[in-house]
């Protein structure tokens, strides 16, 4: 798959990336719960019905788990969990959960590993790397067109693994 990209230059006033040109991923449409029911049906023997009706109730399951100090694996995507930030206490009995600044997911994309030892995450294998050609450069907010490029023509840039 192509992953498309867009160049932009970096204006900030820290002096050592003012100036710089940088990539960043162009995301070039949202895809809603339906979109992805109907790749799923074509994929698999399950109706587009019963992967929606699966599928809607994958967040709130989800967050009840997580919310219940648990990792929830799902595979080929990864494994989700809750972490908090905090406020430092001068000793145990000082901290409480007062001292919580902030409740974040985190995810950690399924891998698996090489023969040769490499360990590759399923997400970005065989992701490849593409110029989108029609954008405004140093457009601090370009995410680019809808054409995804011109086939042959598009510089292609692979990923190193792992």
């Amino acid at each position: 798959m192509k992953l498309n990209y867009v160049k932009y230059q970096n204006k900030s006033k820290n002096e050592k990336m003012n100036g710089k040109w940088y990539g960043r991923v162009a995301i070039r449409e949202t895809v809603e719960i339906e979109e992805i029911a109907n790749r799923m049906q074509d994929n698999c023997t399950v109706k587009r019905a019963d992967i929606l009706a699966v599928l809607s109730e994958l967040g709130p399951t989800m967050r009840d788990l997580l919310q219940d100090s648990k990792r929830v694996v799902i595979p080929y995507l990864g494994a989700f969990k809750l972490s908090i930030s905090t406020e430092g206490a001068q000793n145990a009995e000082e901290f409480t959960a007062k001292n919580v600044t902030g409740v974040r997911v985190l995810f950690q994309p399924t891998t698996r590993q090489l023969a040769d030892g490499r360990r590759v995450k399923d997400l970005t294998d065989g992701c490849r790397l593409v110029e989108l050609r029609e954008y405004m450069v140093g457009d601090e907010n370009a995410e680019g067109d809808n054409d995804g490029g011109n086939g042959n023509d598009d510089p292609v840039v692979e990923q190193p693994e792992g």
